[in-house]
């Protein structure tokens, strides 16, 4: 198995994981700004602002990993879709400054922020890096 799809089933089975708790009240301490839109809102772990929204968000980014990990140019596309999405919130994040996102719909606050480049970053380096798997670059080359 390739480092790109070792990614795709790793992050996969955490972000499930981290969507499913998204929806365990006693996980989510703290309360959030009036403006941010529940059930389900809260400081997951007393850290990470979600709401429902964010939390099936997260599932959905798990489950995907998880579908597409058996296949390498399926993994490799995970890994840049989530780089450049995951950029893209921690973009949103900084430059909105307000916990309560797209209006209230995804909550945002700075552990958020941190999380989503280092996301970010270690799905691009997946991407980058990724090769083949020895048994496909065989069967590559032969057929050249």
């Amino acid at each position: 198995m390739s480092l790109v799809q070792r990614f795709a089933q790793v992050f996969g089975a955490v972000y499930l994981l981290v969507g499913l708790t998204g929806f365990v009240p006693p996980l989510l301490l703290g309360t959030l700004p009036a403006e941010v839109l529940g059930p389900f809102e809260g400081l997951q772990l007393g850290l990470f602002a979600v709401n429902w929204f964010h939390s099936v968000a997260h599932l959905l980014i798990g489950a995907a990993g998880l579908a597409v990990y058996r296949s390498y140019a399926a993994s490799k596309t995970y890994a840049l879709v989530l780089g450049i999405a995951y950029l893209g919130l921690f973009l949103l994040g900084v430059f909105t400054g307000s916990v309560a996102t797209l209006g209230g719909l995804l909550p945002l606050n700075a552990p958020d922020d941190v999380l989503h480049i280092l996301t970010a970053l270690v799905a691009f380096t997946a991407y980058f890096t990724a090769l083949l798997p020895e048994p496909e670059r065989r069967a590559a080359n032969l057929r050249v």
